[in-house]
């Protein structure tokens, strides 16, 4: 009896098998393809009634690539854009996908079955991809049906199709607000991917890594970008100002400081932790009178123990380090104690 209910659970459990390997082998077809339920016909099936537009097409190096006999049914062809066709046949019109009607996702999706550089992740994520009202499809840019002579097959020039939604950004190169738009080395794609979202503003590397490509920091580097400029920037300019964003970016202050700038509201009441894990981010900006404005009667409750001055301190020192002392005091403070120890003295900041 053992015996028989054993071979059941294995009989069982291969079929489960089986089913499931089955669903994962069954090819992903965007949801306006798959609701044809027709049988793939062959493209030579639509040209017969759809001559005009396939001597057309046939011109196009996208017909080239999809009449290809190698590739599977539902990506070859008409019908790896409009569906299986069968039904269409027998009962035309209707039976079949017609673009017009599909939304600009949807159109976008069919797209993406055969261009697997262009990655659903890094699209889906991009301002272009987001399929909002206001997002282009990928037939805004490109022309699917006749032959154009750029490559790409693209319906214009690049710059043309960019700044044909993008027109604000001749106005803000203009004053200095973007970088230029105009001459041999100032093409879109130099800087932007049209395809990936995943860095902010579709951007192809880090900003200033995207500057350093072309040219040397300190060529570009603005006049009033003085040494007293860059202890006072801060108060002279918004992290909304574009003229700072154009050059280091949205994120560009977090990056350069190592922690979110400006200090998001309530920093005040929250500025402990920071402060103990990174000191030394705090006194790029800061100085020890700034935080004695508060501090000087009020020390860190570590100090509080009553070990503190003969063991705490030694034992903090050695694990947050001489730049955690040095936030609040200053090498004379510790020669009082140390001055024996001159090896330790020159570790703490002057």
């Amino acid at each position: 009896m053992a015996i028989k209910w054993f071979r059941l659970l294995t009989v069982l459990t291969t079929a489960l098998f089986v089913a499931v390997w089955a669903s994962t082998q069954q090819p992903s077809v965007p949801e306006p393809l798959a609701k044809i339920k027709a049988k793939y016909v062959g493209s030579k099936i639509c040209f017969d009634c759809h001559i005009d537009v396939a001597k057309v097409w046939a011109q196009v190096p996208h017909s080239q690539w999809m009449l290809d006999e190698k590739l599977p049914e539902h990506l070859r062809g008409c019908e790896a854009c409009h569906g299986p066709g069968s039904l269409h046949v027998i009962q035309r019109p209707g039976n079949i996908v017609a673009w017009g009607k599909l939304s600009v996702a949807e159109q976008n999706a069919i797209c993406l079955q055969c261009h697997k550089v262009v990655t659903a992740e890094k699209w889906l994520t991009s301002p272009h991809g987001s399929g909002k009202q206001y997002a282009p499809s990928c037939t805004t840019c490109h022309e699917v049906h006749k032959p154009v002579d750029r490559r790409w097959m693209l319906k214009a020039r690049a710059y043309d199709l960019c700044v044909k939604c993008h027109s604000e950004i001749v106005a803000r190169a203009k004053v200095g607000q973007h970088h230029s738009v105009s001459g041999q080395g100032a093409k879109c794609a130099a800087c932007h991917d049209a395809h990936d979202g995943s860095i902010p503003g579709m951007l192809k590397a880090p900003l200033m890594q995207l500057c350093k490509r072309c040219h040397k920091l300190e060529d570009v580097k603005p006049a009033d970008h003085t040494p007293e400029f860059v202890k006072e920037h801060g108060k002279k300019f918004k992290p909304t100002n574009r003229r700072c964003i154009s050059c280091h970016g949205r994120n560009g202050c977090q990056e350069c400081h190592g922690i979110e700038m400006p200090h998001p509201q309530g920093f005040a009441v929250k500025h402990g932790e920071p402060a103990l894990n990174q000191p030394q981010v705090c006194s790029r900006c800061h100085q020890r009178s700034y935080c004695n404005k508060c501090h000087e009667s009020a020390p860190p409750s570590s100090h509080e123990a009553e070990d503190y001055a003969t063991k705490g301190h030694g034992e903090e020192y050695q694990k947050r380090t001489a730049n955690y002392c040095a936030l609040c005091h200053e090498r004379a403070f510790c020669a009082q104690c140390h001055r024996g120890k001159p090896e330790l003295l020159q570790t703490i900041p002057e």
